[in-house]
């Protein structure tokens, strides 16, 4: 078994669990896990499961079962059926955040299977799943900051959160490396890449350190004055990336 499931040994058990339900081809993890940059009780497990055919109303309500029993909150997977691979805007079965939906496995995802995908069974990525393209990977890259992001920029009080200072200034600072490069890089290399977008030594040093594990408080005029800059920083690489935010 590959030593990076090491540490989340959740993950080989989930997949024997759900490998006759939803009838897997191939089951891999990706992101943190792949990456090596993995943190217990911090990252999510994203995972992903090639499966025979579209899962029935059935198995999907036996999937649901099993990640509520099984899979802790942090543990996200895809369940896309072989046939439907080659196109990467279809949308398939995902469970994450604790909830049933649809959307398609994406580029970037996709991108991480091919780069440093863990197989926990069945063939290798590569064998499975089509390349992407270092164009799709950069508008894949797009694609996140104009979803949810670009609406967030829109709103003042969500940039009080530490959660999203840190996901929102992580995720521009790896599409920033991707769609220039078409490299993808891990969070850790996200933080450490914080400071040449503008962003002030101490504020990138609160976001590794949270990452770490360790609690930061601020007061509450800290948090306010960290709110205003951050939302002003996310809306002028949103534009700069995007070229649509007025």
């Amino acid at each position: 078994m590959d030593e990076r499931l090491a540490v989340a040994p959740v993950v080989p058990g989930f997949g024997t669990a759900i490998h006759s339900v939803a009838r897997v081809v191939a089951f891999y993890a990706g992101g943190s896990i792949g990456s090596g940059d993995y943190r217990p009780g911090i990252s999510d497990l994203d995972l992903v499961a090639v499966v025979e055919a579209p899962l029935t109303r059935y198995r999907r309500a036996r999937l649901r079962e099993l990640h509520r029993v099984i899979g802790p909150a942090k543990l996200h997977c895809a369940y896309v059926p072989a046939d439907d691979l080659a196109d990467i805007a279809a949308k398939h079965v995902n469970w994450a955040h604790e909830q049933m939906f649809r959307r398609p496995l994406s580029g970037i995802a996709r991108g991480e299977l091919h780069q440093f995908g863990v197989t926990v069974s069945g063939p290798p990525p590569a064998e499975l799943i089509p390349p992407v393209s270092r164009e799709q990977l950069a508008e894949a890259a797009r694609d996140e900051l104009r979803g949810y992001w670009a609406g967030a920029v829109r709103r003042t009080t969500v940039w009080r959160t530490d959660l999203h200072v840190d996901l929102g200034l992580t995720t521009v600072s790896r599409a920033d490396e991707t769609i220039a490069t078409g490299r993808l890089i891990t969070k850790r290399e996200a933080i450490d890449r914080l400071p040449s977008l503008g962003v002030p030594d101490t504020l990138a040093d609160e976001i590794r350190r949270r990452r770490a594990g360790e609690r930061v408080t601020l007061t509450d005029e800290q948090i306010g004055d960290r709110a205003t800059l951050v939302r002003r920083l996310m809306r002028d690489h949103l534009r700069r990336l995007l070229t649509i935010l007025g």
